[in-house]
């Protein structure tokens, strides 16, 4: 049976550029259309089954509070429908469904009311609200006078004592302290125990993977995963690392593709900068740089207009100049004007151009990005020749012409490209991948956990232990580029609902500097596992820690590995605190 049943739901706000708008759009009596129509929620359709509790995940913006509000009876929907079967008892906004003028014991009643129940029954649970609540005497105070902590408080208190069928919390706990946290956590257990059904909406992962039965993941209005608690919350982090690298990376767009598979270079660019001659402003040299496309490190030629490199090259037969052009996203909102590329070739005492662009990444979207060219050089094969790159203004004004050359090559097609013969092997270095079940990775692999290795003391490698055992995780990886500062590598130990043990590189004080890029590195974690029978996954992560509160992921892997741990004397909990037992002769 089914507490819940929605199917379809949506819902649509009108969003007017100004009051104006919105005005005319009225007096037209629907003749002027002056809105655009934005749907907080679309297709939305789940059940959920009386006596569970569903937790509900998504970025800022997604979309949750929005559903809530839906089934609290607060917003009606724009399509679909729902069926709610019971009292519903929610809290939504700080301070929602309460006066601020009123005192605490006004809302208590006025609430109390409005969810059915009469005086009498108020009365009879008033002194328990308050003393959950701990308001004491501020409870015949204004709630305008009370503090964000003292409202969720009131406002839980009430929730959780009016005999509800169905609870709703939308993020409200984050307010509370640690104490009345722990509360209010044991009183949605009892109510768990109760057969109460429970809808949790907040960021706070730990709390979904513990209290809840299952869980769905929102971005953008729409379910994009749902099921156990704990795939859903690996796919939410995995989302929020999406969106941090595209922040990091500019949102950078590539346009065009870059000759690969076929082609082989004949001269790289980048690699005779120091060959070149280079005329540039003092203040800002032309200077190798790396960047991030795609979470994929490349190298470019940072070329601040004006600008001129030089290069000698001998052309041969069938080759092509592969380049990019790009300018740095953070002047894309304040370059006042645009950086015109070009590129001539001097032959025989002769200037010909052979490429121009300009981009003006304020005025245009498209511009954004890096945009690849492919220039055949036919017309000089055989020809020493100077290839001038050359960066200049599209205008009076320079100001943030940060400009780059990309990724520049003269290639040309291979004659015998070689047969490539695919096969699937599982070596004995991966064979502990074999132990993996439903990984989710990401990072912006600036360096990468190649493999992961769980044996026994013995070096024996096996996803099966007994409580006690000596467990060795061996972490592999290698780095993309050289001497990476303040390098770090984690090793976590979780079961189905939350973590158990953590620790990384820093903590232990083991120094990882001055590390070679495309060099194989191991480091060991060793640990007794005195902890209860059951099923247990690893998480391994490769960071770098800017501060305590930014780190930057290389390459995060989350339940990599699956193994199974046997305790043969019975306890409750996780972890055997290996309690000794007497009695004391009175």
């Amino acid at each position: 049976m089914n507490a819940i049943m929605v199917n379809s739901l949506g819902k649509k706000f009108k969003l007017f550029t100004s009051p104006g708008g919105r005005f005319l759009e009225y007096m037209s009596i629907g003749k002027v259309k002056r809105h655009t129509d934005f749907w907080a929620l679309k297709d939305i359709s789940f059940d959920i089954p009386t006596g569970t509790t569903l937790g509900i995940l998504g970025q800022n913006g997604s979309g949750k509070s929005t559903l809530l509000s839906i089934l609290a009876g607060v917003l009606y929907p724009s399509a679909g429908s729902f069926e709610i079967k019971g009292k519903v008892s929610a809290i939504l906004e700080l301070g929602s469904g309460f006066h601020p003028e009123f005192s605490g014991r006004d809302n208590v009643y006025m609430y109390g009311s409005i969810m059915g129940l009469s005086k009498q029954e108020i009365d009879k649970r008033f002194d328990e609200i308050v003393l959950f609540s701990e308001l004491g005497d501020f409870i015949n105070q204004p709630l305008r006078t009370y503090s964000s902590g003292m409202i969720v408080r009131l406002a839980f208190s009430v929730a959780v004592h009016v005999d509800a069928d169905i609870l709703i919390v939308d993020e409200a706990l984050a307010v509370g302290d640690a104490i009345f946290q722990h509360r209010c956590f044991r009183k949605i257990r009892e109510m768990q125990a109760a057969g109460k059904t429970i809808l949790y909406v907040g960021h706070d992962t730990d709390a979904v993977r513990n209290l809840c039965t299952s869980a769905l993941l929102l971005d953008g209005g729409r379910i994009i995963e749902r099921g156990d608690p704990n795939y859903v919350i690996n796919k939410y982090y995995a989302l929020i690392a999406d969106r941090e690298r595209a922040y990091i990376e500019g949102n950078l767009i590539e346009h065009g593709d870059i000759p690969t598979e076929g082609y082989e270079t004949v001269y790289n660019f980048i690699q005779n900068l120091n060959a070149a001659k280079i005329v540039s402003p003092p203040a800002i040299p032309v200077h190798e740089q790396t960047i991030e496309v795609n979470s994929t490190p490349r190298k470019v030629i940072f070329a601040h207009a004006p600008s001129e490199i030089t290069y000698s090259v001998t052309i041969g037969t069938g080759s092509s100049l592969a380049f990019s052009i790009g300018i740095m996203p953070g002047a894309w909102d304040k370059i006042p004007q645009g950086v015109k590329f070009d590129i001539d070739i001097l032959s025989d005492g002769i200037a010909k151009s052979i490429f121009s662009r300009v981009l003006q990444p304020k005025r245009n979207i498209g511009d954004r990005g890096w945009h690849n060219f492919l220039v055949p050089l036919k017309p000089f094969s055989g020809k020493t020749v100077s290839i001038i790159f050359r960066t200049s203004g599209s205008g009076d004004d320079l100001s943030y012409g940060w400009s780059a050359w990309g990724w520049g090559k003269i290639v040309k097609i291979e004659e015998n490209p070689p047969t490539k013969e695919i096969k699937k092997t599982i070596s004995e270095n991966t064979l502990s991948d074999v132990f993996s079940s439903g990984e989710e990775r990401f990072g912006n692999k600036r360096g990468e956990i190649t493999h992961i290795e769980l044996m026994d003391e013995n070096l024996n490698r096996t996803n099966c232990f007994n409580s006690g055992d000596i467990a060795i995780v061996r972490i592999h990886f290698v780095l993309h580029e050289d001497s990476l500062e303040n390098l770090t590598i984690g090793c976590t130990l979780k079961n189905k609902y939350c973590d158990i043990y953590g620790t990384n590189t820093k903590w232990q004080r083991l120094d990882l500097r001055n590390k070679k890029r495309d060099r194989h590195y191991i480091v060991e974690f060793s640990q007794s596992l005195k902890i209860n029978s059951g099923t247990y996954s690893i998480n391994a992560g490769l960071v770098i820690v800017h501060s305590n509160t930014e780190i930057e992921v290389l390459d995060r892997r989350y339940d990599c590995l699956i193994f199974r741990v046997e305790k043969r004397d019975p306890m409750v909990g996780i972890i055997d605190l290996e309690s000794a037992v007497k009695e004391i002769q009175i």
